[in-house]
């Protein structure tokens, strides 16, 4: 744990210690947490990589994520596994309202944007995600099945992620 990390644990224990059992606040846990106007974080679900940040203007609060879902298959790989990739991601677009896009590289991201008439808090930014998350959900498994997802390749090669 690095010295600035394990002060601002320290400072946060403190705080609570000293707060006579009441509580303290979202406001004033993300100041202790060093964490400010900006939220940001990654998980990984079905082997795909998803990325969330956070910020606020003001009293709004602007949100963004956005996933890599693979490549699109090339057709000496399968031609039906590429077929079956395209027809999952016409039905995806068509559903989530052209949040899914290929990049020129044929690499699959997901994105999502999000604006506010709240303050940053972390309920907000795990409500907004899960929603997405559960919009998402059945793409994500058909997708699972004919795109090898990044997290679990670099699982195989034993890369580190980035």
């Amino acid at each position: 744990m690095s010295e600035n990390a394990a002060n601002k644990t320290k400072t946060f224990i403190e705080s609570v210690n000293s707060n006579n059992d009441r509580p303290i606040g979202l406001v004033k846990a993300t100041e202790l947490a060093g964490k400010g106007n900006k939220l940001e974080f990654t998980f990984e679900y079905l082997g795909f990589l998803f990325a969330v940040k956070a910020g606020t203007d003001g009293q709004k609060t602007n949100m963004r994520v956005h996933a890599n879902l693979g490549n699109v298959p090339y057709t000496v790989e399968g031609p039906s596994r590429r077929a079956t990739t395209m027809e999952i991601l016409g039905a995806a677009t068509g559903h989530m309202g052209g949040r899914v896009k290929i990049t020129p590289q044929q690499r699959i991201m997901l994105f999502e944007d999000y604006v506010f008439d709240e303050p940053l808090t972390p309920v907000l930014i795990l409500t907004k995600t899960t929603q997405l998350m559960l919009r998402a959900k059945p793409f994500l498994q058909l997708m699972s099945r004919v795109v090898r997802p990044p997290m679990a390749r670099n699982r195989e090669t034993g890369a580190a992620t980035t």
